[in-house]
């Protein structure tokens, strides 16, 4: 007690006489600092309230912290707008690997390093301490194309979609795409707002109408001749992408006077009955008309609509051009979902008599095995996901992966799905996916009751190490590196880091073509037909289970790939 008492004084005398504790050091905070400023390409000049975006990759304790740090930490990413001078600084920054991007309304979102309008460019890095100044980014203010929409009369039509169309690479074939939309207002008048510079189709078409979409369907017989509607019409005015005029923008570039005059078309009707609802319905059929190369790329941009009569299952669609669809039937959400589908092609006349039979799914169990493990490998983040081919219905079935590596994949529809598997660790691959004791091709397989879904997995993936260099051996950064696999079944593509680095992990062994490309269209590798030019600027790769290569390839050069390539 009186030991206590002692102490007790002492330390009333301590404070007494001002005696402070020594404190302990706290962190020195981290100085790094990224600074520059936002200009007008077109101009030169400065822009204010430009957003600048940082995100860290990888910093030295996995976060910026940027200026907000006496808040308590930050998440990895740092906001800043740019001031009267267009002037931007983010201090306070950790050593690390940062993205950055700027944008502001009314120009094209600009990424650091990015040598074309939406590429994702590539990392900057900074090390402790070290600021970077004196960055400039140069946005393109965006560019629009205008017009009117008027009828064969010459009068304006409201509500009118119109789409720019540019073309593209999907699934490796090229292809019209949509880039931006517009709808006209009451005068007419559309604006479509946001386009990169190039070469655009503009087309037209008029919104489903309540008569596209009855509830019921008639009871009178089939019109003998067909009805006439307004088609989707191309500028100036043609019904297909072979009499359309391209239009060509400029950057920065309001392209006006794109008018469209609308064209009628012969229209059809289609009329059939949905079987296979339960007695007393639960709920409303939807029954959906998507032509086939939408519904192919699960787009569904021109669907049409209409509900199944609860009573006897009768549906029509009106407002049909000649064409090739997939029709298919929906009841219900979820677990309880019931689909049909069926493929109708229309001609010259009316379609009578489609019968979409309705089915629910059923469960799909499987099991997942690793083999060629030298030792236990973890799979936490695996899952089984399957997609229809040719069309896109309701949410995709998807399973994760449980401790005994096994799933159950619910409510799996009467379809054709494709079969990937996501979470795969980076030293395995997918060695083989089997249904019902079959080999699952690429395209996809019908699905049609609960046969086992059995995956195997390869723990022996090999790896690449590409370094891209240009002419003069010197690194390329942000290249497009494509590894295509021997026998066509398998392209993976990266974007070369700032040292003109890219890693391929995870590789089934075989034999590869390595290609770099300085700058080309998103997708372009994948079409065999670009790709052939340059075959012989390809660096071969032959891969053992478990090899780990370093390859150098020589990019191939943007003036090549716009129209001098290599051999050529």
């Amino acid at each position: 007690m009186k030991t206590a008492w002692i102490a007790g004084c002492w330390m009333a005398a301590g404070l007494a006489s001002g005696y402070q504790a020594p404190a302990v050091n706290a962190p020195a905070q981290p100085k790094g600092m990224i600074e520059g400023v936002v200009v007008n390409l077109a101009t030169g000049a400065p822009l204010r309230k430009a957003t600048v975006r940082l995100v860290g990759l990888g910093t030295s304790s996995g976060r910026g912290r940027g200026d907000e740090s006496d808040q308590g930490g930050m998440p990895n990413m740092v906001n800043k707008e740019t001031d009267e001078a267009g002037h931007f600084a983010v201090t306070g920054l950790e050593a690390g690997r940062y993205q950055l991007s700027v944008e502001r309304q009314g120009f094209l979102r600009q990424n650091y390093g990015a040598r074309r309008y939406g590429a994702a460019g590539t990392p900057l890095p900074l090390a402790r301490d070290q600021e970077v100044k004196g960055l400039v980014f140069k946005l393109a203010p965006q560019s629009v194309i205008a017009g009117k929409v008027v009828d064969e009369d010459g009068e304006p039509m409201a509500g009118v979609q119109v789409r720019a169309l540019r073309m593209a690479y999907r699934s490796g074939k090229k292809q019209w795409a949509q880039a931006g939309a517009g709808s006209t207002s009451d005068i007419g008048e559309y604006r479509i707002p946001n386009l990169t510079p190039g070469r655009y189709l503009v087309s037209a078409l008029p919104r489903r109408t309540a008569r596209n979409m009855p509830l019921t369907p008639s009871s009178e017989p089939l019109p003998a001749t067909p009805e006439t509607i307004y088609a989707s019409t191309y500028y100036p005015n043609g019904l297909d992408t072979g009499t359309a005029a391209p239009v060509d923008v400029a950057p920065a570039a309001e392209v006006r006077g794109i008018d469209i005059k609308m064209l009628r078309t012969s229209a059809f009707r289609i009329r059939g009955k949905v079987a296979g609802a339960a007695a007393g319905g639960r709920g409303q059929v939807t029954v959906m008309l998507t032509p086939r190369e939408d519904a192919t790329a699960g787009r569904g941009m021109n669907m049409n609509l209409a509900m199944a009569r609860p009573a006897d299952g009768l549906f029509e669609i009106r407002g049909v051009a000649p064409g090739s669809y997939v029709l298919h039937a929906q009841l219900g959400n979820g677990p309880q979902q019931m689909v049909g589908v069926q493929p109708v092609e229309v001609g010259a006349q009316h379609v009578d008599g489609v019968v979409l039979t309705l089915a629910g799914g059923s469960e799909v169990a499987g099991a997942v095995k690793v083999a060629d493990a030298a030792s236990p490998v973890d799979l936490p983040n695996l899952s089984v996901n399957l997609r229809p081919a040719g069309m896109a219905i309701g949410g995709p079935p998807r399973s994760k992966v449980d401790g005994e590596r096994k799933f159950v994949l619910k409510n799996v529809l009467p379809l054709r799905y494709t079969v990937s598997v996501s979470g795969v660790p980076e030293s395995c691959y997918v060695q083989s996916i089997r249904y019902g004791g079959q080999e699952v091709p690429d395209a996809g397989i019908d699905m049609t009751g609960p046969a086992a879904l059995e995956i195997t997995l390869s723990a022996r993936a090999a790896e690449v190490d590409a370094a891209v260099v240009d002419q003069d051996g010197k690194p390329v950064a942000g290249a497009i590196v494509a590894l295509l696999a021997g026998d066509g079944s398998a392209t993976r593509a990266n974007s070369a880091d700032e040292n003109g680095a890219a890693t391929f992990k995870g590789l089934k062994p075989g034999e590869y073509r390595l290609f770099a490309w300085e700058d080309i269209e998103p997708g372009a590798y994948q079409d065999p037909e670009f790709v052939k030019p340059f075959e012989t600027r390809a660096q071969t790769v032959k891969l053992d289970p478990a090899a780990r290569k370093a390859v150098q390839v020589k990019a191939i050069s943007a003036e090549e790939t716009a129209g001098k390539p290599s051999g050529q």
